[in-house]
């Protein structure tokens, strides 16, 4: 068994390591020199880029998605980039990260536009999202924004061949054989996203898996699979809040999502005589994510989201 994640185990160090476009990389082979907004599909580097950025400087490193309320800006980001530290030399560029960037409320975004053009001359701001559009125009402009998304089919090309290839050492390193017939279903399945297609390894390799087959690749696996169960147990108030402010306190957005796509395809699967709900399901979770961004705490959509859909399953 694997001791730890082989996201993070895997996760590149340097930027010729990174799976990237090459207007992406050419673009920060002398460093970070302007505020960046790196945008693009989940497990597409965008986390990974950021921490490569900051090496060697002096760095705060925020998940939105966890801190968003204006004392963040006005105390946190604030003091980091007031303060002055004889280790860090006086010319010693500062970096904010600001992962999540998609994640925040209004008041964090207007109160973190003045703190961006009040810092200028010593930090940097790099932020990270997978939905450009949840973030205000105003905010955006602050940012030379990055598309981490394939932008030609030249571009798809290159980086789906060396990503179907990084795939396939890292299944031989971990035991497991493949063919390339396999190897190309597998790549198919979880391209772009090289997290989700880490996390399903390390699963087979935790079970024990030694022969990649194309039924195992077409075996669904969701993510969220405790959420889903969750909506269909009798409802424990006490119980529900417990496990999610504890474990997904963190991945609003991701929740969210699957609740729109994964959890209809769960239905479908596993509790057929319940697929009568799914349009008040959908209807249910579109309002939630609408009014994602309107409070102050995400998790609070998330819980209230849930107990919801638990009022609807268990009518």
């Amino acid at each position: 068994m694997i001791p730890e994640l082989l996201t993070e185990k895997l996760r590149p160090k340097d930027l010729k390591h990174v799976i990237l476009p090459k207007r992406i990389k050419s673009s920060f082979e002398d460093g970070l020199k302007q505020n960046v907004l790196l945008a693009g599909s989940p497990g597409t580097g965008k986390t990974t880029m950021a921490k490569i950025l900051i090496k060697g400087h002096p760095y705060l490193f925020i998940n939105v998605s966890d801190e968003s309320s204006v004392d963040t800006v006005r105390t946190k980001i604030n003091d980091f980039c007031s303060t002055v530290s004889i280790m860090d030399g006086e010319n010693q560029t500062k970096i904010v990260v600001l992962d999540e960037f998609d994640g925040a409320s209004d008041q964090f975004y207007k109160a973190l536009r003045g703190t961006i053009e009040k810092f200028a001359k010593g930090t940097r701001f790099v932020a990270t999202c997978n939905y450009l559009n949840k973030i205000p125009e105003a905010m955006r402009s602050r940012f030379e924004l990055y598309d981490f998304d394939p932008i030609n089919k030249q571009e798809e090309d290159e980086i789906s061949l060396e990503w179907k290839e990084r795939i396939g050492r890292i299944l031989s390193a971990m035991g497991i054989s493949h063919n390339e017939s396999d190897l190309e279903t597998f790549s198919k399945k979880y391209y772009p996203d090289m997290r989700s297609a880490l996390n399903c390894i390390q699963r087979w390799n935790i079970d024990g898996l030694s022969e990649l087959t194309d039924s195992k690749i077409n075996e669904e696996f969701f993510v969220n699979e405790e959420i889903f169960d969750l909506i269909f147990s009798e409802a424990d108030p006490v119980k529900n809040y417990q496990l999610i402010v504890g474990q997904y306190s963190g991945k609003v957005d991701e929740v969210l999502n699957s609740l729109s796509s994964d959890f209809i395809k769960w239905i479908s699967e596993k509790r057929p005589e319940k697929q009568s709900l799914i349009p008040a399901i959908i209807i249910t979770v579109a309002k939630y994510q609408a009014e994602r961004n309107l409070v102050i705490d995400s998790v609070v959509s998330l819980l209230a989201c849930i107990f919801t859909l638990q009022q609807l399953a268990n009518k």
